[in-house]
């Protein structure tokens, strides 16, 4: 196996970050912000620099320069004297971070009310954001950083539209329960590579959502469940898009355990009978300044499989500064092919104003 050692860029930012701490620590940066009659306005932005290790079975990984990253979001929303909300959120990253890739790129606007919540615009739909799985904190952990330098992800939850434009609607709860369902005209993913095979083309996708939550005695216990569904364009030669979750999560003060079972089938895929599916789950500690998590993940399809096992946290140095690192155990086989196998720990200085 070969060691890689990826911390160019990293070394500066921890400086920056120890400069900018001792500066913070005497007074914070103050919010960017402005309330007036009804309108809430908050802007922040902020750069984030990776570093990582990570040893490999896959001779082919190549060995990318450690990542920096900056970040901006701005939201803006006007409350009614009758309490309906008018807004919209807009977020954007220089850079598909992997841990966040369905929160990367969003620009939307929202109308909410007692009745529930419409969005239209670039969003994440129902079938993620209602959607339990393992809890994760910072980089990821098995949905992680980790994968820029080495191994596969795990799936988490079904495989939907990501930041694909939509129309989406979500209830109120009502007892415990709420649901969602949104519409994609259309999904493109890749569309520049000149196999259209290659190509992501999806028309009318649909998500829905269903998620169920309840206090019992000191706990908050839930379950989801979610279906993705959309045509592909016979252009690609892919399979129709088709995936389900089931998920459950437990809450008790800080603590908080959570799954899923993941079916994506041969979903959008190139090859006939994939049957993928998953099963995942973890264990997090969550509080205001620190927090610390491990999950796991089985992935299994018709000619690969992939087992994951991370650990990973934060502290907030200030609430300008997070420190986040993680480590994840990777082990992926294919059919007749070499088993590849590693680890890959990555740190991360994330300063925001």
């Amino acid at each position: 196996m070969s060691l890689k050692v990826l911390l160019r860029g990293l070394p500066c930012a921890a400086a920056s970050a120890l400069l900018f701490g001792a500066q913070a620590a005497r007074a914070e940066l103050p919010r960017i912000e402005y309330r007036f009659e009804g309108f809430d306005i908050r802007l922040a932005g902020g750069i984030a620099s990776q570093g990582a290790v990570f040893d490999d079975d896959d001779a082919a990984t190549d060995s990318p320069d450690a990542k920096v990253d900056v970040f901006a979001r701005l939201n803006a929303q006007w409350t009614s004297p009758g309490g309906i909300v008018i807004g919209a959120n807009i977020e954007q990253n220089n850079r598909r971070r992997a841990s966040e890739v369905l929160e990367a790129g969003e620009v939307y606007g929202f109308v909410a009310s007692d009745y529930g919540r419409i969005e239209v615009g670039l969003q994440d739909g129902p079938a993620d954001t209602l959607a339990f799985a393992a809890p994760l904190v910072a980089l990821g952990q098995v949905r992680g950083e980790f994968s820029r330098y080495a191994g596969q992800q795990a799936l988490l939850r079904a495989l939907d539209t990501q930041d694909a434009f939509k129309v989406l609607y979500l209830s109120p709860p009502i007892a415990g329960l709420r649901g969602g369902v949104s519409w994609s005209p259309k999904v493109r993913r890749n569309t520049e590579a000149v196999d259209s095979r290659e190509q992501i083309r999806l028309e009318d996708a649909f998500e829905f959502g269903l998620q169920y939550q309840q206090p019992v005695g000191d706990w908050i216990l839930g379950a989801s469940a979610s279906y993705v569904t959309g045509n592909a364009d016979e252009l690609t030669t892919r399979a129709d898009l088709s995936s389900w979750s089931v998920g459950f999560d437990a809450r008790r003060g800080s603590l908080r355990i959570g799954g899923a079972y993941v079916d994506r089938g041969d979903s959008n895929r190139l090859t006939p009978g994939f049957d993928q599916w998953e099963v995942n789950g973890g264990i997090g500690w969550v509080t205001r300044t620190w927090g610390v998590a491990g999950s796991a993940a089985y992935t299994k399809a018709s000619d690969r499989s992939n087992r994951l096992i991370g650990m990973g946290g934060f502290y907030r140095v200030t609430r300008n500064i997070e420190l986040r690192a993680d480590v994840v155990q990777f082990r992926e086989e294919r059919l007749m092919q070499l088993r590849d196998e590693g680890v890959s720990a990555v740190v991360e200085v994330q300063l925001t104003i």
